[in-house]
This record gives structure tokens, C-alpha cells and sequence, in this order.
């Protein structure tokens, strides 16, 4: 079975050194992937600090853009849902990741937050089969951030005005969410829904890695505030200016 691949497997599937190792991994969860390369890049370049890009030959992680900056390897990829997610966690953790961290946005489930609110999510509720074939003695279905790497997070955001921590819930099928759906997540407490963050905190905790997620509120389900909606346009600067320094505040983190 795939789950008895060992690390020695996964260096030749990449055809890799015997030494190869990820010191970080960092993933967007968003679509399309060419949209997020300029942030990644520019976050790079604000580090100031010199790094070279690899490339990765194996055709299944060909778009992972992996970067060294100094003497740590950071993987950085761009996804939608679980599926690849949890296969990117598995390997990059696998490789000796030291620090797994999910940036992107989510649906706000609360009265009191705001379009680009920052959240940093302390848990995620997951009910996945990405999420429970990693955590199978998990009854709850609620997998937890790391707390030390949160705090790292949000000590580096300078100027936030809101933060937003609590319970996520993961649902990875965006346009069945129903009006239902929404108002019960909001009762039981959840402060927001997203797509990935669930599998991120599963997967890690596997393997022992920490993990965090660092989002921002694309919109308000529960006052009807959609993304289809043409206020969301006219949003897009402040979403821009968000995500980038997300970006940095997130790469500076793994990079050091």
C-alpha cells in the first residue's frame, strides 16, 4: 500500500539526493495557482535575503516551486480541497518539515466580522476522508492548530486592527452549502468555513509537524455577503494588499 512508502521511495520517485530534505512548507488555498506566483515571489524578495529556486522533476509535484534561502528548503504550493493537499503534507512532512502553514481565505459564519478580517483559526472541524484516514481514533472530528506556530503568526502582523481565533469548519463542497447549513455552523460557534484547514491540521499532526493557518474573510454567509456580489470587486485592492503581506509575515516564519 502507498502508506508503507518510505522516505528512501519518496527520494527516488522525486530522483533526489539521499540527503534531500523540506525544512518548510507553505500552501495557498485558492484557484488558479498563477494568480498567487507574484505574491510568493514578491514575499520573497521582501525577506531580502539572497535564495535560489529549484526544480522538481517528478511530474506529479512539478508545480511545487521549491526555494532555498540559506541552508532551509521551503516548498510552496497552490490548492483546491484535500485531495493533493493531503498528499503534498504527507510528502513535504515526510522529508523533515519542520513548520506546515496555510494561508487563503474563508467564509465568515459570525455577525461581528468584516470583509478582510484576519483569522488564525485555533482548530478546524473536518468530517473528510482526508482528514480522518490520518486521525482514525479522532471521534470528534476536530483537529487543532498549532499554538506556538499561531502565536508566531499573529505576533508578526503588525497593524491588524481584528484578529479572529476559534473553530473553523472544513467543507469542501462550496456550492452545496446550504442557507441551513450556514446558520447551524453559526450557532454551534464556528467562526468561519473554509476548504482546507482541517486536512493541513490532520495531516501534520501525523507526522508531528506544527501547523497553522493564517486567512482572511472573503465574505459574511451569515449576512449574505457573497462573492458573487458586486461590492466584492471593489474590494480587491484591500484583498491584494492582505494576502501579500500574508504572504511575507508567513514566508519570513519558515525562512528563519
Amino acid at each position: 500500500m502507498y502508506k508503507s512508502l518510505t522516505i528512501d521511495d519518496i527520494r527516488r520517485v522525486l530522483n533526489v539526493p539521499d540527503t534531500y530534505h523540506v525544512d518548510g512548507l507553505l500552501v495557498s488555498g485558492t484557484h488558479p495557482p498563477k494568480k498567487e506566483y507574484p505574491h510568493f515571489e514578491a514575499a520573497l524578495q521582501s525577506l531580502g535575503v539572497p535564495y535560489t529556486e529549484e526544480v522538481i522533476e517528478d511530474r506529479f509535484f512539478q508545480e511545487v516551486k521549491s526555494v532555498v534561502i540559506g541552508k532551509k528548503r521551503i516548498w510552496f504550493d497552490v490548492v483546491y480541497g484535500a485531495a493533493y493537499l493531503s498528499e503534498l503534507i504527507h510528502v513535504a512532512s515526510m522529508l523533515g518539515s519542520k513548520a506546515n502553514i496555510l494561508l487563503g481565505s474563508c467564509g465568515a459564519l459570525q455577525e461581528n466580522m468584516a470583509h478582510g478580517d484576519t483569522v488564525i483559526p485555533t482548530a478546524s472541524f473536518g468530517d473528510e476522508s482526508a482528514t480522518r484516514m490520518y486521525q482514525r481514533d479522532n471521534k470528534d472530528f476536530l483537529y487543532k492548530a498549532d499554538s506556538n506556530l499561531s502565536r508566531k503568526i499573529g505576533e508578526g502582523l503588525t497593524g491588524r486592527n481584528v484578529i479572529h481565533q476559534g473553530t473553523l469548519m472544513t467543507a469542501q463542497a462550496m456550492l452545496g452549502e446550504t442557507e441551513e447549513d450556514v446558520g447551524e455552523w453559526s450557532r454551534q460557534g464556528y467562526i468561519g468555513v473554509d476548504m482546507e484547514s482541517a486536512t493541513l491540521f490532520a495531516v501534520s499532526a501525523h507526522f508531528g509537524v506544527p501547523a497553522a493557518a493564517l486567512l482572511y474573510a472573503a465574505d459574511n454567509l451569515v449576512k449574505n455577503e457573497l462573492v458573487t456580489d458586486a461590492g466584492f470587486a471593489l474590494m480587491r485592492e484591500q484583498r491584494m494588499a492582505i494576502r501579500k503581506e500574508n504572504y511575507a509575515v508567513a514566508l519570513k516564519i519558515l525562512s528563519e
